[in-house]
């Protein structure tokens, strides 16, 4: 069952070193899931974004490093009309929001 103000983010990274790589993919596999490589779905109230993008930036080099957070609206309107993939995934998509 999701929140009422749960909203759905994409976020990808582009990030040169494997260490801070590694490390920012771990922090974003605490909030949602990985659709790509460097790409994660996350849903989560629009307040808890605030306390990811703090973890990010103190584990990313502002420099040299890059991540786009988008907010696509709220989790229940999100579906295939918002997202379309095409091709193959390196990781399964899961149904459903995942609260947080």
């Amino acid at each position: 069952m999701t929140r009422r103000d749960s909203h759905r983010f994409l976020i990808a990274y582009d990030i040169p070193d494997d260490r801070r790589r590694h490390t920012i993919s771990v922090i974003l596999k605490g909030f949602g899931h990985r659709v790509q490589y460097s790409v994660f779905m996350i849903d989560c109230s629009p307040g808890k974004i605030p306390i990811l993008q703090h973890e990010l930036e103190e584990n990313m080099k502002s420099g040299e490093d890059s991540v786009l957070l988008c907010d696509l609206g709220p989790s229940k309107l999100v579906d295939s009309r918002v997202i379309t993939h095409l091709g193959s995934s390196c990781c399964a998509m899961l149904p459903g929001a995942m609260i947080i």
